[in-house]
């Protein structure tokens, strides 16, 4: 009896591990729009998250998956339906892209696998669309609205034109920087639409830079946001710097792209900086080592989440999600890429966020770095309160 009941027991303890190891599943863009900003250094990131644990949490091999979303819903979904309900997939990461995340959200959902969100602007992930085991890790919407539109308009930029992206993401962060920007004492003048992958965007910058605008707000990413930036610089009041441009979702490597000659002034905010201090940059250092280039802050996120991961699992010595992400919110989070930071219960992680700019050329002393920090926004002031989260998991 001593015997079946310490079989039992051992039993039981091993349930609390699926498959008798950790899946952690990378669902990144290799190849679409976000692929410089995700794609391969998403991929690279994790790895070094799995090789500074071991390569093991309490005896147990962590093994990494990684597939292409090709930033289509369809595409996206098939992956993580795949991973969850037929190969154990426990933990997924960056998925970069509101769309697909939004997705995501609720094909886990029966599931109760720990997603992290790391590249996803949309608010709903810890609003309305909340999971108990979704979890938003680097920016949002809220916090890049308000570093750009809170910190510009109190500076004097009071006029502002709006140039979008058509889809989810696009609109939802245009109603959250027009409603800070109005908060703040300022106006938007104007906006107008694109459509993703659009080539010639001139003609709308022409008209956003003729409506008199201070700032023409890019509310689009990747090579959309790209291509409006080198478009721009033909205009003449922001080559003057009569008009400030104000990009609401970019990263390092964009800038890398587009060239600081032609981006430079260029507002944006951002979660990470591989040289905002010496531990961020020892570890970016690494990341080069490995790829060729710094890391952007979905990058650095990727790492910063599977770390945080690893911890919980270890403590909790189990893989259930929602085992995991309740020790998650108990440990604090500590690592060379977020600073004063915590888990809600709504599922977002709060942190300092910054406000930066593009240096001109002559100011550049080192490859990549091309950002000056303007201003630190601490996390409690940058996210938007738990008390006013729509996230129908909070008890009221």
């Amino acid at each position: 009896m001593l015997a079946l009941s310490l079989a039992i027991f051992s039993l039981a303890a091993r349930a609390d591990f699926s498959d008798g190891e950790i899946r952690v599943g990378l669902l990144v863009d290799m190849q679409s729009t976000y692929a410089h900003i995700t794609g391969s250094g998403s991929v690279a990131a994790a790895r070094m998250a799995i090789e500074d644990v071991g390569g093991k949490i309490n005896g147990k091999p962590i093994r990494l998956f990684f597939a292409d979303h090709g930033n289509s819903v369809a595409q996206g979904s098939a992956v993580a339906k795949r991973w969850l309900f037929e190969e154990g997939v426990d933990v997924i990461a960056d998925v970069a892209s509101s769309p697909i995340a939004l997705a995501v959200q609720e094909i886990n959902r029966p599931k109760g696998a720990v997603v992290f969100y790391n590249g996803v602007m949309s608010t709903e992930i810890t609003g309305s669309r909340c999971a108990a085991t979704g979890v938003h890790w680097m920016y949002d919407s809220q916090a890049y609205t308000t570093a750009l539109g809170r910190e510009l308009t109190r500076s004097g930029a009071r006029t502002w034109y709006f140039i979008t992206l058509d889809n989810a993401f696009g609109r939802n962060t245009e109603k959250e920087l027009a409603a800070v920007i109005e908060a703040n004492g300022g106006q938007v003048l104007g906006r107008t639409y694109h459509g993703l992958g659009e080539r010639q965007l001139f003609v709308k910058l022409r008209q956003a830079a003729e409506s008199g605008a201070q700032v023409i707000a890019l509310v689009d990413a990747g090579q959309d946001m790209i291509r409006a930036v080198r478009q721009s610089f033909d205009l003449l009041r922001v080559s003057k710097g009569k008009t400030v441009l104000a990009a609401v979702a970019t990263a390092l490597n964009d800038v890398h792209v587009m060239k600081p000659q032609l981006a430079q002034g260029l507002k944006l905010s951002h979660s990470f900086y591989w040289n905002q201090d010496p531990e961020a940059r020892a570890w970016s250092q690494r990341f080069f080592e490995r790829t060729g280039a710094m890391p952007s802050d979905l990058q650095a996120g990727v790492y910063s989440s599977l770390i945080h991961y690893f911890k919980a699992v270890a403590a909790s010595d189990s893989d259930k999600g929602i085992t995991v992400v309740a020790r998650m919110r108990e440990i604090p989070i500590r690592d060379p890429i977020v600073r004063n930071a915590r888990l809600r219960e709504d599922g977002r992680m709060v942190h300092d966020i910054y406000l930066l700019e593009v240096k001109k050329p002559g100011d550049i002393r080192e490859p990549w770095d091309y950002l000056r920090v303007l201003r630190t926004i601490p996390g409690e002031q940058a996210f938007s309160p738990l008390s006013a989260s729509a996230c129908p998991l909070l008890a009221r």
